[in-house]
């Protein structure tokens, strides 16, 4: 008896605006299948346009600019968006870069083990009673978007809901790049003020 043929097919949607790739792997061998669905989250590609323009980091305490925005230990499968958009925040106000053990401590500060996440609001207590790379929050509280550092995003293509910073600038930092909120396929969903102890203002 001959047997049958095994088969994979894989199909892949990447959203360029988000960096969001997904995938679905269908094995069929002998009378059987195997899906196997994945989603990976990546660098959102630059999109070129004709108008050429140039956009500076968000500015930090004095006159020190944002060179690099912090990704944070994403990888392994921990949701780690709320303290890394928190971390960001912390970079673009004050300069001071909060490393993954620094971030990783303010996870479990708010309750997450493992992969279990947190409320953002969860975080945001434990940045002001903790405190996140030896600086505290002063303060903190719903605003409208024009005044957050912080949103909470339904990204379309996202299936989680995803927390970024906001600049001073207007911009949000997703996955190490800061981009034109406008730009996204994404509704806000929460809006956050954040004020530093010492932060220059």
């Amino acid at each position: 008896m001959a047997s049958t043929p095994s088969k994979t097919v894989t199909t892949k949607t990447i959203n360029h605006k988000t960096g969001v790739t997904k995938s679905s792997t269908t094995h069929t061998s002998g009378g059987s299948s195997t899906v196997t669905n994945t989603t990976t989250i990546g660098k959102a590609a630059k999109v070129s346009s004709s108008k050429k323009t140039a956009s500076a980091p968000a500015k930090a305490a004095g006159e020190l600019l944002a060179a690099r925005w912090i990704t944070g230990p994403n990888d392994g499968g921990w949701t780690m968006c709320g303290p890394v958009a928190i971390a960001n925040h912390l970079l673009a106000v004050t300069g001071v870069e909060a490393s993954n053990g620094d971030i990783e401590r303010l996870y479990r500060a708010a309750g997450g083990i493992g992969d279990s996440g947190a409320p953002l609001e969860f975080f945001l207590a434990a940045a002001a009673g903790t405190g996140l790379a030896g600086c505290r929050l002063a303060s903190y509280g719903r605003v409208l978007v024009p005044d957050a550092g912080v949103l909470l995003l339904a990204i379309g293509g996202v299936d989680d809901l995803h927390a970024a910073a906001r600049t001073r600038d207007g911009r949000v930092v997703l996955w190490g790049d800061d981009v034109e909120l406008e730009t996204l396929d994404a509704l806000v969903l929460d809006a956050w003020s954040l004020t530093w102890h010492g932060e220059v203002k």
